[in-house]
C-alpha cells in the first residue's frame, strides 16, 4: 500500500471502503425482485471492482484501492450493514482524498464509485434472460462487464443517461451517491 499505506489506519479503511459500500447501497435500493438481483449485483460488484479500475490505470491510488477492497473481503459484510450511512459519510472522506492525494485524484475516486454503482444498478436487468447453468453466466458476467465498461469509458463516467435496466430507486441512490461524493 504504497499510497494508502501513508495514512492512518482508520483513515486509509474509509476510503477503501466507501466504494463496496456506495455498490452495496445501489443494490439495496432496490430489493423487488428479492434474492436472485442480490447474486447477480453482488458478482457485478466483485468483478467490476477490478474492471473498473483498468479504466483508471493511470490513477496508483484506484489500482492500489481496487487491490485493497478484493484483499479484505473478509470485511464486506460489515461493509454491507454500514452501506445505508455511506452517502453521510462521502463528503468527509472525500475531503480526505483532495487533502492526501490531490484533487485529480479525488475526481479519479468519485469516477470509480459511481461507475461501480452504475455496474451494480444495471447487472440484475441483464441477466433476467440467461438460465441458471454456470457457465452461461460466467460467461455472460464478463461480457456484461466489458459492454458496462466501454458505455462508462464513452461517456467519461459521467452519472447522467443511466441505462433503461436502472430502476428509479437504483437511479435515486446514485444521484445521492453523486451528490454526496461531489467535490467542492
Amino acid at each position: 500500500m504504497s499510497k494508502l499505506s501513508n495514512l492512518p489506519e482508520d483513515a486509509a479503511l474509509k476510503i477503501i471502503a466507501l466504494p463496496y459500500k456506495a455498490g452495496m447501497l445501489v443494490s439495496h435500493a432496490d430489493d423487488v425482485d428479492g434474492e436472485d438481483d442480490d447474486f447477480s449485483e453482488m458478482r457485478a460488484l466483485e468483478r467490476g471492482i477490478p474492471a473498473i479500475a483498468a479504466l483508471h490505470s493511470d490513477s496508483e491510488l484506484i489500482t492500489e484501492l481496487a487491490s485493497e477492497i478484493i484483499r479484505m473481503k473478509d470485511h464486506w459484510a460489515q461493509w454491507e450493514e454500514e452501506c445505508f450511512f455511506c452517502t453521510k459519510q462521502a463528503p468527509e472522506i472525500m475531503k480526505l482524498v483532495i487533502q492526501q492525494f490531490g484533487e485529480s485524484e479525488a475526481k479519479e475516486y468519485r469516477a470509480f464509485i459511481l461507475e461501480l454503482g452504475k455496474m451494480v444498478a444495471q447487472a440484475h436487468g441483464e441477466f433476467d434472460s440467461f438460465d441458471d447453468e454456470p457457465s452461461k453466466k460466467e460467461g455472460f458476467m464478463s461480457g456484461l462487464i466489458s459492454k458496462i465498461v466501454v458505455g462508462i469509458s464513452n461517456s467519461g463516467g459521467d452519472e447522467e443517461g443511466h441505462a433503461g435496466n436502472i430502476s428509479p430507486a437504483e437511479n435515486a441512490a446514485l444521484s445521492q451517491l453523486s451528490v454526496a461524493l461531489k467535490i467542492k
